[in-house]
């Protein structure tokens, strides 16, 4: 038996008798059945919220975003949970049954058993995926969703859930037991989603220090009189509203250094990266504009996959070193007003004969941008992941066997 052998012939064999033992019940139709009825239901529910919160009739473009997106990620986590079902006791549950001798027997090798079940299980499990085609479809109808986003995201899911399948194929080589191999599978899909964001947040305390930085402000003399000041107006009017204590002297702001706490986020980030959701995200494309301020476009909060994708990139920026501490005095001087923006920028605004002039502040944080992808990294390190288990499930279907565990059965 030659190992590493594939030929189109034997990859089809393996790959329909895996195909007819999965479809001849009809509890696969039911199945079918249930899972369209629950998509459309949650889609129905998705829709119903995007109508409510964002006026659809009035505004239909922020609509559409909000349902794909929820969409996606529902569809997203429901394939990764369906599709370990598929492949996660493929091969110790032939051996238990002992079937699996039998094809080991012939001159299939144990390339083309491996590479057969593992098509069969992709396909099973995309059959789920495409069910759920024409409720993504109804999303887009909703406007501001492009074909092209459309295909990129169902690609990106696809190769996800082989991806997924790949990985329980490699337990159910490793465990001799197919419960075993189930829990396994399923701890190695939470490490990739759950656990990877977690251990980045443990990590983040790891990587917050004590830094010199500059200060855009009041600073020594002035400060110390301005609290004073501050505080004596407090003190005399205990009860007051604030309309009568003393301005600030913004004029007198200045740059000067100090030392602060500051978090170094863009050294653990990237652990995320292998998220599933966050690969699929960061891989959709956006409207037109949006790649060069994607926080002018998550701002609109209707688009839940750039949303995570602003979210991962924000935490990939090299930490602030210079703060404004200045601009929020204007908020206690009368005809000015005071905003933030997502990325932590300040904006003064006052009227002066009729027309808008803004206050310019020094410090300027970076907009969040899309110009370099991080989804093919994160593709690319899970692809290895798949490729890893795929070589397992391969090693262990070789015979002659080498060591197997007591009790295992082969006939």
């Amino acid at each position: 038996m030659n190992t590493w052998t594939l030929s189109l012939g034997g990859l089809r064999t393996v790959t329909e008798l895996e195909l007819k033992q999965r479809v001849r019940s009809k509890r696969w139709i039911w199945a079918l059945a249930g899972w369209f009825v629950l998509i459309g239901a949650v889609t129905g529910l998705i829709i119903w919220a995007a109508h409510e919160i964002y006026n659809w009739d009035n505004n239909g473009l922020q609509a559409g975003p909000m349902a794909f997106g929820v969409i996606t990620f529902f569809v997203l986590g429901m394939g990764l949970l369906i599709a370990p079902t598929f492949s996660a006791t493929s091969i110790n549950g032939d051996r238990a049954g002992g079937t699996l001798a039998t094809l080991q027997a012939t001159k299939l090798s144990a390339l083309e058993i491996a590479s057969g079940k593992l098509l069969a299980a992709w396909l099973t499990a995309a059959v789920f995926l495409v069910v759920a085609l024409p409720f993504i479809v109804w999303s887009m109808v909703l406007g501001n969703i492009s074909v092209l986003q459309v295909l990129v995201v169902f690609s990106v899911v696809l190769i996800e859930v082989a991806v997924v399948c790949a990985i329980g194929l490699g337990w159910s080589a490793l465990s001799s037991r197919p419960a075993g191999s189930a829990v396994m599978t399923y701890l190695s899909i939470a490490f990739l989603t759950i656990i990877s964001t977690m251990v980045m947040l443990l990590l983040t305390p790891m990587v917050v220090e004590e830094e010199p930085v500059r200060i855009w402000g009041l600073h020594g003399q002035v400060l110390d009189e301005y609290e004073s000041a501050t505080e004596r107006y407090w003190n005399a009017n205990p009860d007051g509203d604030g309309s009568g204590m003393p301005a600030a002297p913004i004029g007198k702001c200045e740059w000067y250094d100090d030392v602060r706490t500051v978090t170094h986020t863009d050294q653990v980030w990237w652990i995320t990266v292998v998220n599933p959701f966050v690969i699929v995200a960061d891989a959709a494309p956006l409207p037109p504009g949006a790649a060069k301020n994607l926080n002018q476009y998550e701002s609109l909060g209707s688009d839940p996959l750039a949303t995570i994708r602003w979210g991962v990139r924000q935490l990939s920026l090299p930490a602030q070193v210079e703060f404004d501490e200045c601009s929020h005095y204007y908020d206690g001087l009368p005809g000015y007003e005071v905003s933030y923006d997502n990325n932590g920028n300040v904006s003064v605004t006052t009227t002066k004969g009729g027309a808008t002039v803004n206050v310019e502040s020094p410090v300027k944080r970076p907009a969040v941008n899309v110009e370099t992808p991080i989804w093919p990294w994160g593709l690319g390190a899970n692809l290895l992941i798949g490729a890893l288990f795929f070589w397992i499930a391969v090693r262990r279907l070789r015979i002659p066997y080498a060591t197997l565990p007591k009790g295992t059965r082969v006939a």
